[in-house]
């Protein structure tokens, strides 16, 4: 197994998703397609599978790389092959399939809560100012009061609003970044997500 990812700035990395293919013994390639990777060269159908992870930039910006990813989404999509798209990435995904993705009165960002369909409320570090809109045919997972935070298209396709595989330091990376420093964040809060990050890659990759 070989899984394929888009990494879109260099603090928004693979973070303990890194630790589940070590464990799993999944190989992957990382693209950097912000930084003129050529992904639009890459043959679907030589994918066992693809992660997208966030990033600062818009899914309506025009820049040649995003329409690339879309396209093998779809592909990908095409070939029953799994994605996961993370922030900029489930975004992504739902741009690739017509469904809007808009800016937010005010963005989210910070440690906050979402919750499942069955109600059960889940912490989760939130870093965006635009939202998606419900994707036609896509299960709802996770929702807030401000936005659609999770979704599964098909079974072979999900995309969280909110990152999941960030820690502490990330987290402060981030923020740092952006020039919005973080507080403190104790990493027993982010357990949880963690835990479902990697029941979401066991059933989506292996």
């Amino acid at each position: 197994m070989k899984l394929t990812v888009m990494q879109h700035t260099d603090t928004e990395d693979l973070g303990t998703i890194k630790d589940w293919a070590a464990d799993k013994q999944v190989d992957m390639v990382t693209y950097r397609p912000d930084q003129g990777d050529p992904i639009a060269q890459l043959n679907p159908a030589e994918m066992d599978g693809l992660i997208l992870l966030g990033g600062p930039m818009s899914v309506n910006d025009d820049f040649d790389w995003l329409a690339a990813e879309r396209i093998l989404i779809r592909s990908l999509n095409k070939l029953g092959r799994p994605v996961l798209g993370i922030c900029l990435g489930a975004q992504q995904i739902t741009k690739a399939f017509g469904a809007n993705v808009y800016r937010m009165p005010q963005p989210e960002e910070g440690i906050g809560t979402v919750r499942g369909t069955d109600g059960t409320l889940l912490n989760v570090f939130h870093w965006h100012g635009e939202a998606m809109s419900r994707l036609p045919g896509s299960t709802l997972l996770y929702e807030n009061e401000h936005a659609l935070q999770g979704f599964a298209y098909h079974d072979h396709i999900v995309g969280f609003q909110f990152h999941l595989e960030v820690t502490p330091d990330m987290i402060a990376e981030i923020g740092a970044a952006a020039g919005k420093p973080q507080g403190p964040v104790n990493p027993g809060i982010l357990d949880h997500g963690h835990q479902v990050l990697a029941a979401t890659l066991d059933r989506l990759f292996l």
